[in-house]
């Protein structure tokens, strides 16, 4: 017996409505041709049948920020009703009130279970239930979802662990495992950080991306590709822990051969392509978006917050564009050779303690791989540059600072009787 002991059961001993709901089952030969189910025993979920194409969901974004943080799960919620009464797929009801929503997104609404602090339930809004393709879409990722259940670590991310259904046994939504932490908004500052982790160095960031690195590996070698790299979607506690929330929003293998694609991400975390030509957010993504996003993430959280595309315009005096504009552009002020440069402040400071080799990859990443996915650091050496900035950290301590008041010494080295710097 795990965690989820009794989930598709877990409406009892609750606030629930007296009622009981039709078992969870579905008619053929209805108006708009929902797919018939077998009533599925616990842990044990019914596929669907193969479904036509459905329109993806819509992009999220953070456009026309002057601080790429600026408007990050500000989404506003949408209008709630005074009460909701849902089911579980045998039929047991719970009645859920204004009072229980917990978030409110583009897609849906989660909401918390009385009498049930480990539970979480989202419910999909009533604009996209109501078209029957999207439907279809939504009833079949959840049950590919469900499907391989089992292998995903129920602390780290909020996975869908049984279908909701509405009162004619309509799927509506899905209860998931409750996930604690803050979201990585917190890296968006040196005193923000210092303020939510008062007693953190610079090394627990970076085993919080190693972390973070580690469970996006695994999503990966379980053909699981994460679409959307808002900050807001990944959670970290005081230990360090990183959670991954919003996980309906991934890519995710169906039965057999067929792949559950969505069109979301956000502006400023998305591989530069995916800006360039809107119509690859209707394909399958690939390996290599997902190293964008990750180098991106990773970046975000050892620098304290700057986005590897955000640059000073000396002629100007001034910082120039958005970070979304930027990265649309490959405007990135990284590296030798750039032609702009790192915001003013203590940005290159922290930039400077950087090992070669991580900064190294961010290059490839930011720069190279800009117009070239191929050239983008793997998953693989990001991990590994990762651990050889831990090591370092142990014989350097000056490394551990968040606010280095000067810039890390450039190393030299000879050759042939000529200088030049191992650093940059």
């Amino acid at each position: 017996m795990g965690i989820f002991d009794g989930l598709l059961n877990m409406f009892k001993n609750s606030n629930t409505a007296t009622s009981t709901a039709p078992a969870a089952t579905h008619q053929t030969g209805n108006t708009v041709g929902y797919p018939t189910y077998q009533k599925a025993p616990q842990y044990q979920p019914v596929r669907p049948q193969a479904q036509s194409p459905a329109k993806p969901a819509a992009a999220s974004s953070n456009t026309g920020a002057a601080n790429w943080f600026n408007g990050i799960g500000t989404a506003s919620a949408s209008k709630q009703t005074d009460s909701l009464t849902v089911y579980s797929l045998k039929g047991t009801p719970l009645h859920l009130t204004a009072s229980d929503c917990k978030a409110s997104g583009g897609e849906g609404t989660v909401y918390a279970i009385p009498g049930k602090p480990n539970v979480l339930v989202k419910i999909y809004k009533d604009d996209l239930l109501q078209n029957p393709a999207k439907r279809s879409e939504i009833e079949k990722r959840i049950y590919d979802m469900l499907a391989i259940s089992k292998d995903i670590d129920q602390a780290s991310f909020a996975w869908p662990r049984a279908v909701v259904c509405n009162s004619r046994g309509q799927v509506i939504g899905f209860a998931m495992n409750r996930c604690s932490g803050i979201s990585f908004q917190a890296f968006s500052g040196v005193k923000s950080i210092q303020q939510r982790f008062p007693k953190w160095t610079r090394r627990e960031l970076a085993l919080v991306a190693q972390d973070f690195l580690t469970k996006l590996q695994y999503l990966t070698s379980k053909k699981i590709l994460v679409n959307d790299f808002n900050p807001a979607n990944f959670l970290v506690n005081q230990k360090g822990h990183v959670s991954f929330i919003d996980c309906d929003s991934y890519q995710i293998p169906g039965e057999g051969s067929s792949t559950d694609i969505t069109k979301t991400y956000f502006a400023s975390h998305v591989a530069p392509e995916l800006l360039e030509n809107p119509k690859l957010l209707a394909q399958p993504r690939n390996i290599h978006h997902v190293e964008f996003g990750a180098a991106l993430t990773v970046f975000n959280i050892l620098m304290c917050g700057l986005h590897p595309y955000s640059y000073f315009d000396p002629s100007k005096q001034s910082a120039c564009g958005t970070p979304d504009e930027n990265l649309r552009k490959g405007r990135c002020p990284l590296g030798t050779g750039a032609h702009c440069m790192l915001p003013r402040g203590n940005w290159y400071n922290l930039w400077s303690y950087l090992t070669f080799n991580l900064k190294s990859s961010f290059i490839r990443t930011f720069r190279d791989g800009h117009k070239d996915p191929a050239k983008r650091a793997t998953l693989a050496d990001l991990q590994t540059n990762l651990q050889e900035l831990l090591s370092i950290m142990k014989k350097d301590p000056v490394r551990l600072d968040l606010n280095p008041v000067k810039a890390k010494p450039k190393a030299k080295s000879s050759s042939a009787g000529h200088s030049f710097s191992m650093d940059f």
